[in-house]
């Protein structure tokens, strides 16, 4: 698969398609110059008193045990080691709250390691130990969620109405701490029942257990806020993959940090993205645990660098993965260039390019789903996402095609529970000065008069004059925006509390009536789906698991041609772009040397040649996935299917080819050929209605080459294979009336011919023998119908005399 690059253009920004992959591109628009910098007025937040819903209160601490106060103290040492109780007392609103709190980090996989590579290492702040969870007041029906490093930060929920707590900027860890209550929330449904795994065309949940690895860089760029920056980034990109709109129960995991305090220590980091990307595969892939059941095997492995990454003629790339390569452990990797805040949405865009979705703009996307908007997550062009639907119909489709051929099985098994993430948001992590320092550099400030929670515009140089600047990402969500309010979900809007609403679990709508049928005879299928809409998750709940497609068999009287046959034939003349192949060309299926997993794939072979092609992704539903089987292909997987054309069936052919028979209308016909003279030998005739045909020629001494060839003739006397002293080396598909033979070449020890539907025309087998004349072993075998009075070659048709055939060698051919 192609390198996907996410590209940019300096300053000002948005995403456009680019040089050989596909890439974001933000295009340079003029800087405006600062005027009025530290104009007076110019305050994010307001000094004047907090509204009703708003409470300063300082923490108290209680010994869990006598119910002793002791003040809050901040720092990464303040909560208590060894897996202990806390209790915090708060009091606003006009009463106590007492937290009941227990260490929680379940949303960090069991397996999370922060590693330090290089000699400059220095102490990692631990985060696991900073994560508590509880109830309030002793209420069951309560829930608090709190991390106790630098303060209180996080939410508590009591009697139906949510609370954020987080300490004042600036102030002491120890000191005045902000309360911010929400209303009420109104109740919701409750959510569906889990279902359980299905194997295919189903919702299963996906756990995307990921490296995260920072170089040198980002290492004396973030200092010791690196980890929890990091982790910030994951938990909005991780946000971003829990929307419903991408229609799949996918959780990203971290399960380990690799810190690169020396750049001989990791990967080669150039401003090549492509170089880089792959010297990162190849660094990732020997850090790795072999087994999947390892638990510090990871699915993917993500880089951050402040090194500027180049493509192949501008510097303007933000990151870069290879398309589909998802569980592939040497190319399951993406590059980013880390541009503050918005490289969650970096992330967020080249994980989608592992999971195989293309850019939105791509043909095969506006074939199905028309000219998508260009506010999407995997938009060529973005400057804001929709965050009421970040992924669009097309990533979704192409995402759960991709999970469901089989390609993402590496990410079903689970690190860790699957819990919300903590409810603080980045921007009450980090304020407006510090967003505008992550993404423009130390001394970056909020330009004056901005729209609240809008773009965000920031203070930069150009040609010695103060401008400003932006890279058309909103503020970050929980960014105060005055008064005590907060922006949230990208908008331009302020809300009175950072909080999102209540998590809503989704539950399946009903069946929705079966569609038409796939073909008009033998054996279509009709489908039935379901959406994840009754409701639709929301904020973070947990999408619907369990079956989504179910699927019938319709119009089972049988057809009077190879259906397979005829989607192949529809791409007669079309030569592929190729100059290999005329203008007249025609085309056959090819059964031979399919791997089982493209049995379901429209691969045809232009007849008369070797040359072959992949001409649709997905044969049409209800078409047999080869001709020695009875299962069909629906939706472009392998459906096992009766003899009788019905889906789930298990009536199978008989030995005669009768749909549940005993085996007794027919009777086997079987011989051995060991005595040949030079040329064409006649074998024997296999009569029209033979069906099981399985024919074998066994190297002399188990050589593979023994100067002995199986030949085959038509009733018109034709020769389908092997003929003129012409053979073919390599494995092919013989076409007959009726049915496929099956032939393996002439390279391998066993030579074999073999057929399992009953054939429409009688057919000669010879045996072509030259050269050393080594004894040949022929041994075939077949079933007649009872009726059948011999097995003699029509009047017809003369056996052929070998000493009229001219001598000679016979040439290869593949």
């Amino acid at each position: 698969a192609p390198a996907s690059a996410l590209r940019r253009r300096r300053r000002r920004r948005r995403r456009r398609k680019g040089g050989a992959g596909s890439c974001f591109l933000p295009p340079m628009l003029p800087l405006l110059p600062l005027l009025l910098l530290g104009a007076p007025g110019l305050r994010l937040t307001s000094g004047g008193p907090p509204d009703p819903d708003t409470a300063l209160v300082t923490p108290l601490r209680l010994d869990p045990d006598i119910n002793g106060p002791a003040y809050f103290r901040g720092g990464p040492a303040e909560p208590p080691r060894g897996g202990q109780a806390v209790v915090i007392q708060l009091s606003a609103f006009g009463e106590d709250f007492y937290l009941h709190l227990s260490p929680d980090a379940r949303f960090i996989a069991p397996a999370f390691a922060a590693h330090y590579l290089g000699a400059a290492a220095r102490p990692l702040p631990a985060l696991r130990h900073c994560f508590y969870s509880g109830d309030v007041n002793a209420d069951r029906e309560s829930f608090a969620a709190l991390s106790l490093c630098g303060g209180l930060r996080g939410a508590f929920g009591y009697r139906g109405a949510s609370t954020l707590i987080s300490p004042l900027a600036g102030g002491a860890a120890g000191g005045l701490h902000r309360l911010q209550r929400r209303s009420p929330a109104r109740p919701v449904g409750a959510g569906a029942s889990r279902c359980g795994r299905a194997k295919r065309f189903a919702s299963v949940p996906r756990y995307v257990e990921t490296l995260v690895v920072a170089d040198e860089s980002m290492v004396k760029f973030h200092g010791d806020d690196l980890q929890h920056y990091l982790l910030t980034l994951m938990a909005t990109a991780a946000r971003l993959y829990k929307h419903p709109s991408i229609r799949n129960p996918i959780q990203i995991s971290v399960v380990k940090f690799l810190l690169i305090g020396q750049d001989d220590k990791g990967p080669k980091v150039t401003s090549n993205a492509a170089l880089t990307l792959r010297n990162f595969c190849a660094w990732q892939k020997k850090w790795n645990k072999v087994s999947d059941k390892h638990p510090e095997y990871w699915d993917t492995a993500i880089l951050f660098t402040k090194q500027d990454l180049c493509g192949a003629t501008t510097c303007d790339t933000l990151g870069m993965a290879d398309v589909g390569t998802m569980c592939d452990p040497k190319r399951s990797c993406s590059v980013i260039e880390d541009d503050g805040l918005p490289s969650a949405f970096t992330t967020a865009h080249e994980l989608g390019h592992v999971f195989n979705m293309p850019h939105d703009n791509v043909k095969a996307c506006e074939e199905v789903f028309g000219r998508l908007k260009t506010n999407h997550m995997m938009s060529p062009t973005l400057i804001q996402i929709d965050r009421a639907n970040p992924w669009s119909a097309c990533s979704a489709a192409i995402i759960t095609d991709f999970l469901d051929s089989g390609h993402g099985d590496c990410l079903l098994d689970q690190p860790a529970k699957p819990i919300p993430l903590p409810e603080d948001l980045p921007g009450s992590s980090y304020s407006l000065n510090q967003q505008c320092e992550l993404a423009f550099g130390v001394g970056s400030k909020p330009c004056p008069y901005m729209q609240y929670c809008a773009k965000l515009w920031c203070t930069g140089k150009a040609r010695g004059q103060i401008v400003c600047q932006t890279r058309h990402f909103p503020w970050a969500d929980g960014t105060a925006c005055g008064d005590g309010r907060f922006c949230l979900k990208g908008c331009r809007l302020c809300s009175p509390s950072p909080f999102p609403s209540l998590q809503v679990d989704g539950g399946w709508a009903k069946w929705a009536p079966y569609g038409p049928c796939s073909r008009t005879c033998g054996g279509g299928v009709q489908l039935a789906r379901r959406e994840c809409s009754d409701p639709v998750p929301a904020n973070g709940g947990s999408y619907c698991e369990g079956i989504r497609v179910k699927y019938r068999s319709c119009n089972l009287e049988p057809c009077t041609a190879s259906f397979r046959e005829e989607q192949c034939e529809a791409f007669n003349g079309y030569s592929h772009s190729t100059n290999r192949l005329t203008a007249s060309v025609s085309w056959v299926p090819k059964y031979s040397g399919v791997s089982p997993r493209d049995k379901c794939k429209l691969i045809c072979r232009a007849n008369g040649t070797g040359y072959f092609y992949v001409l649709a992704p997905k044969v049409v539903d209800g078409t047999p996935c080869s001709p020695d089987s009875t299962s069909v292909c629906v939706q472009g997987k392998c459906i096992k299917a009766g003899c009788d054309g019905k889906l789930g069936s298990k009536k199978k052919f008989d030995k005669c080819s009768v749909c549940g028979g005993d085996n007794k209308s027919c009777k086997k016909v079987s011989g051995l050929f060991t005595k040949p003279m030079h040329g064409y030998n006649f074998v024997v005739v296999i009569p029209a209605g033979a069906s099981n045909i399985d024919i074998r020629q066994r190297g002399y001494k188990g050589l593979v080459s023994d100067d002995n060839y199986l030949a085959l003739k038509n009733a018109q006397g034709k020769y389908l294979l092997n003929g003129h002293f012409i053979v073919s080396a390599v494995e092919r598909d013989l076409m007959v009336k009726g049915s496929v033979l099956r032939y393996s070449g002439t390279g391998t020890a066993v030579e074999s011919l073999q057929a399992f539907k009953p054939i429409q025309e009688p057919l000669t087998l010879e045996v072509l023998s030259v050269g050393k004349m080594t004894p040949p072993r022929v041994r075939y075998s077949f079933y007649l119908p009872k009726e059948s009075k011999d097995d003699k070659p029509p009047p017809n048709l003369p056996r052929t005399n070998p000493t009229s055939l001219l001598p000679g060698l016979p040439q290869h051919s593949c």
